[in-house]
Order: C-alpha cells, then structure tokens, then sequence
C-alpha cells in the first residue's frame, strides 16, 4: 500500500489549472490506471484531447464545466458529483463555465504520458495519444 498527499504529489500547470497526480506509474507503479485531481480557475479549461487507447472518466467534486458532447455537437454542462465516460479515441476536455473553482478527479486506464500531453498544450497543439 502506497499513501499520496495531495500536497506531495506533483503538480502540471495549464490553462487557468493545476493537475495533481495522485496515482500513476511514477509515483505508486500503477500499471492499470492513474488518477489525478484537477483544479481549474473561472475561465480556465483542460483543453479537448483525445487518447486512442486510453478510457477516460471525470467526476466533478465541485463547480461547473461544460464537455464536449461529440462532433458537431453541443457542450453538456455537469455538476458535482456527476461522473463523464469518454471511451477511447473520443475528444474530450472540460472548461470551467461557473464563477468558482471547478474541482475534479480525472480517470484513465491505462495510464499515458500526462507530462507529454501537458507540453502540447502549452505549444497550443491538439493532442493524440496512444497508437
């Protein structure tokens, strides 16, 4: 059994946001999953994305964000304690639409290189992972 302070644990910095990576290979050998909480400010996002093998899921702990709904389509607003599937290789991000803090633990099996997906976003790329 490993223990992670959210204090402790490494952070990456975004857009308006910062990851905290609470499990994953790195720090506890997670070779299934990783786990990270992710705090955006008014205004900020995870920018869209996608993982071709990868199954992601966010559960909102606090705030609001708007997540795309597909191709073409509209965003869907969620709330806490609300929980958003995106099976592999679908778009995916969240951008905080409220006027607080938008608070989630992002999900994803198996884990990816977050620290790669981190450094296009700061290049303003769209990102693929996976094979």
């Amino acid at each position: 059994m490993k223990v992670v302070e959210l204090r402790k644990a490494k952070s990456l910095k975004g857009d308006k946001s910062r990851s905290y990576q609470l499990i994953n290979p790195d720090n506890v050998g997670s070779r299934r999953f990783m786990i990270t909480l992710v705090e955006v400010r008014p205004g900020g996002s995870t920018p869209p994305h996608e993982h071709r093998t990868v199954e992601s899921m966010y559960y909102i702990l606090e705030g609001r964000g708007e997540v795309p709904a597909g191709k073409g389509g509209r965003g869907k607003i969620v709330g806490p304690k609300s929980a958003v599937h995106f099976p592999p290789g679908s778009v995916h991000g969240i951008r905080n639409v409220g006027r607080t803090k938008l608070v989630y633990l992002s999900c994803h099996a198996p884990p990816y290189e977050i620290e790669e997906l981190y450094r296009h976003w700061a290049e303003g790329e769209f990102v693929t992972t996976g094979g």
